[in-house]
C-alpha cells in the first residue's frame, strides 16, 4: 500500500508538504474544506502510476528546473519483502535505503522542512503498528519534473547511507546542506522503482468521470479492473502474419491506383514518420468500431433495461461503485500478485444524504478486495460507521501551508481528545461533532425516506457478524442496516441525537432503530432523556444482561434496575453452540482445554436455550483466562471466534433475544 506521499510544488501545494495515508490499515479517508488539496493526492498517485499524465505545477512555482527548487511526486511505499524480487544490487540499495528509514529521527532530515517531526512520527506509528514490520519493505521513491528519481527530504539521509553506490549519481554538489534538494540519476533506482510500480495497479475515479466514461471497455481503469487488456486480447487474435498481410493489401490497392492515375500518386507527409500500419493501430480502430456502439445499461428486470446515461447523478456514483466492487471482488485471486489501489473521488457527491451510508459501506467492502481504499469526502458520518481505517484531516494553518492531522478511526474518539489541544489546523475540534451530526442525517433521513431504512446500532464489528447472519432475511427484505459504532458511550450518543429526532418528526418516521449495548461494570444508566416505548414506539434502546435469577439472557432497558453482572455478547450466546465452536478452536488455542473440561461443564437439555455464560464451573482466575482467551490479538479473538460461531448454527432461532430483536423489525 502507500502510507504517505511527499507533493513539491504539486497544484495547491507551495514547497514540500508530507501527507501521511494509513499506518497500515486499507481504508484511508481525506476531508477538509474544498481547494485545500484532497484531490491532488490522488492526481499525484494517478501521475506516479501512468506517467502519461501531465504534471500539474503550482502556479507560484518560478518553472526554474534546477536540482534546488524542483517538483516531485514521492510515495512511501509498504511492500511485502515477498511480493517483489530485487537482483542483488537493487536488493542492497532496498534493504539500505528500508533499514535507515525505519530508524529515521528528526535530526537526519533537513532543518528547514517544517513537517519534520510530523513525518518522523508517523513513521514510527507504521514501525509500532505493524507487528511484522520486518517482513515488509518501507521505501520513499518517486520522480521529478525532470523524470529523474528522488527520495525528497531523504536524499541528504540516504546519501551517507548509500555511500558505495554515489558513483553513478549525478549531483551539482557535494555540500550536505544542497544535497537534500538533489535529484537521483543512477540505473539501480530507475530498476527499483519500474520493479515496484510493476506490482501495483491504481484505478481513480475523479469526481469529474462520467458512469459512461468509466465504463468503455478500452478505459485503462476498467482495464485494471477486468484483469485484462483489450490490446493483449487482440494480439492474441491478430497475428505479425495478418498485420503484414493487411499492409501488403493495402500497398497494392495505392500502386494499382496510381497506376490508373498515372500524373498523381500517394505520399506520406513529412512529418510523419510511420508508412505502415503497426498491430496497435489496427486494434485501436477495432475497439473504436466495436464499443462505439455499445454502452452499459443497467438490467431492471429480467425484460428491461436502462442505459447508464438515463441514471440520475447519484445513481451513476453507485453504478461506478457496484461495477468496480463487483470486478474487484472476481479478479481478487487472480490480482494476488499485485498491490490494487481504488482512488475514489467525493464517491458522494449527487448522492442524497440518505444514501450516503450505504455508498461507504460499499466502499469500506471494497477493501476487502484489494490492498487500499483511498477517497476524498465531504461526509464524515464515515468515521463512526466504519470499524477500522484512517482519516486525514486537511487544512491551512497560520501561515498559509498545509496542515494535516491523522487519525485512526479504531481509536479516534480518544486521538480527537489529544490533537483538539494540539492540532496543527483548525478542523479537529469539532471532528466528533461534525461526524456524528452526519450520521444521525443519514439515519433520519433514511428513516423518514418512502422505502424506509432500518437501523440496529451495536458495539463492535463481532456483534455485526452475529447479528448479520441471524437477521440476515431482514438485511435482505426490510433494507436493514447493521451498524458498529465502537463502544457503549458512541451508541448512547447516537440514541441521544436520535431520540430528539423521533420525536421531533414522529408522524413522519418509517423506519425504526434499535440500539443494542452489553453491560460492563462502567456503565452510565443515568440517562434522563430515556423515553418509553410507548414515546418511541420505533426507538429502542436496550443492554444484554445475563439474569442468573432465571438463568436466562435477557434485553432490558438501558436503566433498568436489574440487578446483573458485567455482560458482553460472548455471554449470551446458545451455550451448546459455544461449546461446540470453543471445542474446535482448542487445539489453536490449548488454554481452552482445561477451561472446557467435560467436568466443569453444566448438563444442558438438547436444543432448549441456556446462556453462555452459566455453562462452564469456572472459579474467578479461570474466568479471567477465558476473558484472555477472547481479548487475544487486540480482540480479534472475537471475531475469529464470530466467524466460527455463525457457521457452526444449526438453527438460526436459537437465541431468544436475537429474535426479539427480529420481532421488533418485522
Amino acid at each position: 500500500m502507500i502510507v504517505g506521499i511527499f507533493l513539491r510544488h504539486i497544484k495547491t501545494y507551495k514547497g514540500i508538504n508530507f501527507i501521511p495515508l494509513s499506518d497500515g490499515e486499507k481504508f484511508c479517508g481525506l476531508v477538509g474544506n474544498n481547494g485545500i488539496g484532497k484531490s491532488t493526492v490522488l492526481e499525484a498517485l494517478d501521475k506516479i502510476f501512468l506517467s502519461n499524465k501531465e504534471w500539474n505545477i503550482n502556479l507560484s512555482h518560478n518553472k526554474s528546473l534546477d536540482d534546488s527548487n524542483i517538483p516531485y511526486i514521492v510515495p512511501i511505499f509498504l511492500i511485502e519483502k515477498d511480493k517483489i524480487k530485487f537482483d542483488v544490487k537493487e536488493l542492497e540499495v532496498v534493504q539500505v535505503i528500508d533499514k535507515s528509514i525505519k530508524r529515521i529521527k528528526t535530526g537526519n532530515l533537513p532543518p528547514r522542512f517544517s513537517g519534520s517531526k510530523e513525518t518522523v512520527q508517523h513513521i514510527e506509528r507504521i514501525t509500532s503498528t505493524l507487528k511484522n514490520i520486518d517482513d515488509y519493505y518501507l521505501i520513499p521513491l518517486g520522480v521529478t519534473l525532470n523524470n529523474k528519481k528522488s527520495f525528497s527530504v531523504f536524499n541528504a539521509y540516504f546519501k551517507g547511507k548509500l555511500s558505495e553506490f554515489l558513483d553513478g549519481i549525478s549531483t551539482p554538489s557535494t555540500d550536505l546542506e544542497d544535497f537534500d534538494e538533489t535529484e537521483f540519476d543512477f540505473s539501480v533506482l530507475d530498476n527499483i522503482f519500474n520493479k515496484i510500480i510493476d506490482i501495483y495497479r491504481y484505478i481513480y475515479i475523479p469526481r469529474e468521470l462520467s458512469a459512461e466514461e468509466f465504463t468503455k471497455l478500452h478505459n485503462k481503469q476498467f482495464e485494471f479492473l477486468m484483469g485484462k487488456s483489450l490490446q493483449q486480447t487482440l494480439n492474441d487474435t491478430i497475428s505479425p502474419t495478418t498485420v503484414k498481410k493487411i499492409n501488403d493489401s493495402l500497398d497494392l490497392i495505392i500502386s494499382e491506383l496510381e497506376g490508373d492515375l498515372e500524373s498523381y500518386i500517394y505520399k506520406t507527409n513529412s512529418d510523419v514518420r510511420q508508412t505502415k500500419l503497426k498491430r496497435v493501430d489496427i486494434n485501436n480502430l477495432i475497439i473504436e468500431a466495436y464499443f462505439n456502439i455499445r454502452s452499459m445499461h443497467l438490467k431492471v428486470d429480467e425484460n428491461s433495461s436502462m442505459a447508464i446515461t438515463k441514471l440520475s447523478s447519484g445513481e451513476k456514483q453507485k453504478a461506478i461503485l457496484d461495477i468496480a466492487n463487483s470486478l474487484l471482488r472476481k479478479n481478487y485471486e487472480n490480482n494476488n500478485n499485485k498491490y490494487v489501489i481504488f482512488g475514489f473521488d467525493e464517491p458522494e457527491s449527487s448522492l442524497h444524504i440518505s444514501a450516503c451510508f450505504d455508498m461507504f459501506q460499499s466502499l469500506y467492502e471494497t477493501t476487502q478486495f484489494c490492498s487500499q481504499v483511498i477517497f476524498t469526502t465531504h461526509w464524515y458520518g464515515y468515521i463512526p460507521s466504519v470499524i477500522r481505517g484512517n482519516t486525514v484531516i486537511m487544512g491551512k494553518g497560520s501561515d498559509v501551508g498545509h496542515k494535516f492531522d491523522f487519525i485512526n478511526i479504531t481509536k479516534y474518539r480518544e486521538e480527537t481528545r489529544i490533537i483538539g489541544a494540539q492540532s496543527r489546523n483548525q478542523l479537529p475540534f469539532s471532528i466528533q461533532l461534525k461526524s456524528i451530526n452526519d450520521l444521525v442525517q443519514a439515519i433520519i433521513y433514511g428513516s423518514m425516506s418512502e422505502n424506509p431504512f432500518n437501523w440496529l446500532i451495536c458495539e463492535g464489528s463481532s456483534e455485526k457478524i452475529y447479528l448479520s447472519d441471524f437477521l440476515s432475511e431482514l438485511v435482505e427484505n426490510q433494507r436493514l442496516r447493521i451498524l458498529p459504532v465502537g463502544g457503549y458511550s458512541e451508541v448512547k450518543k447516537l440514541y441521544n441525537h436520535l431520540s430528539i429526532a423521533f420525536e421531533d418528526f414522529k408522524q413522519e418516521m418509517k423506519g425504526k432503530v434499535f440500539l443494542l449495548c452489553d453491560t460492563d461494570s462502567t456503565l452510565d444508566m443515568n440517562t434522563t432523556n430515556l423515553r418509553q416505548d410507548a414515546q418511541h414506539p420505533k426507538l429502542k434502546y436496550r443492554r444484554l444482561i445475563v439474569n442468573e435469577g432465571s438463568e436466562n439472557a435477557e434485553l432490558v432497558m438501558i436503566n433498568s434496575p436489574i440487578a446483573a453482572n458485567s455482560s458482553v455478547l460472548e455471554d449470551v450466546l446458545n451455550a451448546e453452540t459455544f461449546l461446540k465452536v470453543l471445542e474446535q478452536m482448542k487445539e489453536e488455542n490449548p488454554e481452552l482445554e482445561e477451561l472446557i473440561d467435560v467436568h466443569k461443564r453444566v448438563e444442558l437439555v438438547e436444543n432448549i436455550f441456556y446462556p453462555s455464560a452459566l455453562c462452564l464451573r469456572l472459579s474467578i482466575p479461570e474466568k479471567r483466562r477465558l476473558k484472555s482467551f477472547f481479548g487475544k490479538n487486540n480482540n480479534h479473538m472475537k471475531v475469529e471466534f464470530a466467524l466460527n460461531y455463525i457457521t457452526a448454527v444449526d438453527n438460526k432461532n436459537e437465541i431468544p433475544w436475537i429474535n426479539e430483536i427480529r420481532s421488533f423489525f418485522e
